[in-house]
């Protein structure tokens, strides 16, 4: 028994080559606008599903009369499971790109690359813009939540009015700073306007917590809500990519939350079913596991097919996909793992009991 949740680590593995496999098309094709749509929404997925995940370490921290003390406890295990493949993928592209140490790849490596907006003279790891915002949440959204818990005793009591100021303000700043004239780069992928998609994660999780809604959501009501939801945000995202529109550009970051929620709340009703079945979760987990380094390193990849010049067939393809999954086996295996074993625990003494959904939710991000 692993503790973790397969269907979520299933989800996860999708959403990674949901990134992944559009990319191969994107770059054989200048009008991929299908492929692009799919790895936009792949993106929002891993947002909601981050914010869903961590929301029992951040309410524990919250909650712990150590608060400062499993706070940074936090930030080192959430730092040890980021920023180790992170470097690793920056370097190696930054050397195929020829750019090791130079500002943009310092500002890539402190994540501040795309903070308020886009810093870089070269945009050389394009990928990395989703993850600052991961890494900027961690920061911003669980101090907040130690400063209003601080005040307002009570972590259920706290916690969802904090994130809702959270979405608020983050979105308050969006309208009000955002270059909508530029909304992919300026307003799509900035920090500063995008944080709130995790906050949408963490809400969902206080929301389905108790067990009375995901009691409440048979599989097939919850495959026919992902169904009509997802076919909705995939239509309105494609099209955004062939056009303009100041409407749906605005609409985007909720109606791409919805969809992540709705994919997250799919995953667990079917949970059970998935469960019983020991080879799916057995390949459910392995997609999990790897899922970060997919997203990490599939463009170094593809950039190694594309330079012998088997990037552009369906042999390739295979070969890609592959090849892709080898890689990132062997980082997760090799590099990860240590990495993960090394990393601090919360004490026993120093955190509040959790129910039985609140481990098992935790235990789909610790790994």
């Amino acid at each position: 028994m692993t503790g973790r949740i397969a269907s979520l680590d299933l989800l996860r593995g999708i959403a990674a080559f949901s990134v992944a496999i559009p990319h191969f098309f994107m770059a054989s094709s200048a009008s991929a606008p299908a492929a692009e749509t799919i790895s936009i929404l792949g993106v929002e997925i891993f947002f909601v599903l981050s914010g869903y995940v961590l929301a029992p370490q951040i309410l524990m921290v919250a909650a712990s009369s150590f608060r400062l003390r499993n706070l940074g406890v936090f930030l080192v295990r959430r730092w040890m499971r980021t920023v180790p493949p992170y470097l690793i993928a920056l370097v190696l592209v930054s050397i195929t790109a020829r750019q090791t140490f130079s500002a943009d790849f310092v500002r890539y490596a402190f994540y501040v690359q795309n903070l308020v907006g886009q810093a870089n003279d070269h945009d050389y790891f394009a990928i990395a813009w989703s993850l600052s915002v991961e890494e900027w949440f961690y920061v911003t959204f669980p101090v907040l939540l130690l400063i209003a818990s601080a005040f307002v005793p009570g972590r259920r009591r706290t916690a969802l009015p904090a994130a809702l100021i959270y979405v608020g303000v983050v979105t308050i700043v969006r309208f009000a700073f955002g270059d909508w004239a530029d909304w992919g780069p300026e307003v799509r992928r900035v920090v500063a306007f995008r944080v709130d998609a995790i906050a949408w994660g963490f809400v969902l999780y206080l929301a389905v917590s108790d067990g009375r809604l995901l009691r409440a959501v048979t599989p097939v009501r919850a495959g026919m809500t992902l169904l009509v939801v997802g076919s909705a945000a995939f239509a309105l995202t494609l099209r955004l990519a062939g056009q303009a529109s100041l409407a749906l550009e605005a609409l985007f970051h909720l109606y791409a939350s919805a969809f992540g929620a709705a994919a997250i709340v799919a995953a667990l009703a079917f949970a059970p079913r998935l469960a019983s079945r020991p080879f799916l979760v057995s390949a459910s987990l392995f997609l999990g596991r790897i899922s970060y380094s997919v997203y990490l390193f599939h463009l170094l990849v593809l950039a190694a097919l594309d330079r012998l010049g088997a990037a552009e067939s369906s042999a390739g393809f295979i070969l890609y996909v592959a090849l892709t999954i080898i890689v990132t086996a062997l980082m997760a295996v090799g590099v990860e793992a240590p990495i993960l074993e090394a990393r601090p625990s919360y004490s026993a003494g120093q955190r509040p009991s959790l129910d039985s959904r609140e481990r098992d939710a935790r235990a789909a991000v610790e790994g």
